[in-house]
């Protein structure tokens, strides 16, 4: 357990030595959310739309946002030590790799922390107060939980995927274009068939079900959200579990 500790710790100073990226970004989120809110503004004004205000929408896009831009591209760097043997030396050593790689992701919650910070003082000037009883805090924080973990999730699979496909960035730019689309408009502005396809998709439960809760909370409909983070999350550890066995057996009948 030590040192899975002092791989959080390592890395945890490795990504505070780079604050001008951290800056860089909550500099891209504030542009995101500022273009949505004038767009959002420019097609509402103070009309309702699917049953949500112009700014319950503003606060769907920040939170969505902030889950998003927590996240980091571990995709990439799990692919290249694959690509590169790296990994052929990790499974020799007396670590686990995939609970290195969680290791290093868990990190991210000091990310997190400050942009949770900012999202919720650029909520309050861009879209004002939003109200939250006990309950619905708690659905949040547990479907936050579970969406921030369910994308870290689907980046190992996409890096893992290179023991099969040596070429995954193309996955990744299909998952990412998936998330994106529940990221920008609520899942309730489909038709129902196109409901019934992003249902069954677990880059459905990734911002949708956290935004969603924050800002129209429904103590029964929100249940079946979070069930369907954590069916989407066992999933795709599955599929996780299956593909590194695949390809930890491939190095060691062919070598590395």
């Amino acid at each position: 357990m030590c040192k899975y500790f002092k791989v959080i710790i390592f890395n945890l100073k490795s990504e505070l030595n780079f604050k001008a990226d951290f800056i860089a970004s909550l500099f891209s989120f504030t542009i995101h959310v500022l273009v949505f809110n004038f767009l959002w503004d420019f097609i509402l004004g103070n009309k309702l739309t699917f049953n949500y205000t112009k700014n319950q929408l503003i606060w769907y896009v920040i939170i969505g946002e902030l889950i998003t831009y927590t996240s980091s591209r571990s995709y990439k760097k799990i692919s290249d030590m694959i690509k590169t043997g790296q990994v052929s030396i990790m499974l020799i050593k007396p670590i686990n790799f995939l609970g290195y790689i969680i290791c290093e992701e868990s990190i991210a919650i000091v990310k997190f922390i400050f942009n949770f910070i900012f999202a919720i003082i650029l909520g309050v000037l861009l879209a004002g107060n939003i109200r939250l009883n006990f309950i619905n805090i708690i659905y949040f924080s547990l479907s936050m939980f579970f969406s921030t973990f369910l994308l870290t999730s689907l980046q190992v699979v996409i890096g893992i995927s290179a023991f099969i496909i040596e070429e995954n960035r193309a996955i990744y730019n299909i998952v990412i274009k998936f998330i994106l689309l529940l990221l920008f408009t609520p899942l309730e502005f489909f038709s129902n068939k196109i409901k019934i396809l992003l249902k069954m998709l677990p880059t459905t439960y990734v911002v949708y079900p956290t935004s969603k809760i924050f800002v129209k909370f429904n103590f029964i409909e929100d249940i079946y959200l979070i069930l369907g983070q954590l069916i989407s999350i066992i999933i795709i550890w599955f599929l996780i579990i299956i593909l590194y066995k695949k390809g930890v057996k491939n190095i060691n009948v062919n070598g590395g």
